[in-house]
């Protein structure tokens, strides 16, 4: 039988391992099973350990530490995304790691899920009374189930809002000001709370939701990041060209105005970001402002969020991450768009 060391040993190389593997994901390569030999040969069995030890033994701390790992959920997209043209070993491998996660995840909820009694329906964080009786307004006016799940007809925009307002009268600290609401309703990654933009009209349209929670005072929501731009390392006359290049090509909306467009990079006369319409699709422009900025400009994907829309609405973060991966596991990924390609050099060199 394992024992408490060789749990939090196992618990350490694994936590390590997962997170190794979730950020070079992030930063847009693919993975290489040879930089992983060591732990792919132990992995299971320190999921196992980790296992056989907190379900005789339930020890807080450990526990507690289980939930670190986080979601899986940027590995799933990633595997799913180069399904067809991954290698086969690749794809088993990350199958077996994220089922590992989602094992370790799962025993941690069942056993806080137990402990919780008549909050059974509320994930941990909210299982006490204060937050039942926030949650229950919700209920009332429709917009949640007696479980506290969401209804057929509440969109994650809704649910943003009823996340802003609870978590504002529990006073949530800023790290876990989304993540919990997200464990409880579920949220995949390409609808993280903390990237999803609301609209003016979808604020509008939420006006009774809000009156549930007059105490709230919703402005702090409803307030754009007005400070996020691209970074001009070349100077506006690149910047213009750029314009032009993109507008003449059709991969931005015609009546935009090359004053809009210098508003991305704060170069504007009026100094206020106006999105620019990109009329491709999403991976089109994943693959431009990977090749125009991934150099140049730190958070270019959080930039790309606040600066482009596509049919009106901000892209996704997740999706252009993961989008960016399935991509560069593609034979053609050089040669996806020249046009493209050429534009993003042009801009880059001169």
């Amino acid at each position: 039988m394992t024992n408490r060391q060789e749990a939090v040993l196992s618990l350490v190389k694994f936590n390590r391992f997962f997170k190794q593997l979730t950020y070079d994901v992030t930063l847009g390569g693919s993975i290489k099973l040879t930089s992983y030999v060591d732990e792919l040969l132990n992995f299971e069995q320190w999921a196992e350990n980790i296992l056989g030890y907190v379900k005789f033994n339930p020890d807080p701390i450990i526990l507690d530490q289980i939930t670190t790992l986080g979601s899986p959920q940027l590995l799933t997209d990633y595997k799913e995304e180069g399904k067809e043209i991954m290698p086969s070993n690749t794809y088993d491998a990350l199958s077996k790691v994220i089922n590992a996660v989602n094992a370790l995840n799962g025993f941690v909820e069942d056993f806080h899920q137990k402990a919780k009694g008549k909050y059974s329906d509320l994930v941990e964080e909210f299982a006490y009374e204060d937050a039942a009786v926030l949650f229950n307004r919700a209920v009332s006016a429709g917009y949640l189930a007696t479980d506290y799940q969401p209804k057929g007809d509440t969109d994650v925009y809704t649910l943003k809002i009823i996340a802003f307002a609870i978590g504002e009268l529990l006073h949530l600290t800023m790290r876990h000001k989304w993540s919990h609401f997200e464990k409880m309703w579920h949220v995949d990654y390409v609808n993280k709370f903390s990237s999803l933009p609301i609209s003016e009209r979808q604020f509008k349209r939420a006006e009774k939701l809000m009156k549930l929670y007059p105490e709230v005072d919703f402005s702090l929501l409803m307030k754009p990041k007005d400070d996020v731009f691209f970074e001009p390392t070349y100077g506006p006359g690149r910047v213009r060209d750029l314009y032009k290049s993109l507008r003449n090509g059709g991969y931005i909306n015609k009546e935009t105005k090359v004053d809009d467009f210098m508003s991305i990079f704060n170069l504007s006369k009026s100094r206020t970001r106006k999105p620019v319409e990109w009329m491709s699709d999403q991976r089109h422009l994943t693959y431009f402002i990977f090749h125009t900025f991934s150099l140049t400009n730190r958070d270019y994907w959080i930039k790309t969020q606040a600066c482009f829309t596509i049919k009106g609405k901000a892209p996704h973060k997740a999706s252009m991450v993961s989008g960016l991966h399935a991509l560069q596991l593609r034979s053609d990924y050089d040669t996806y768009d020249l046009q493209l390609k050429r534009i993003a050099s042009q801009y880059n060199n001169g």
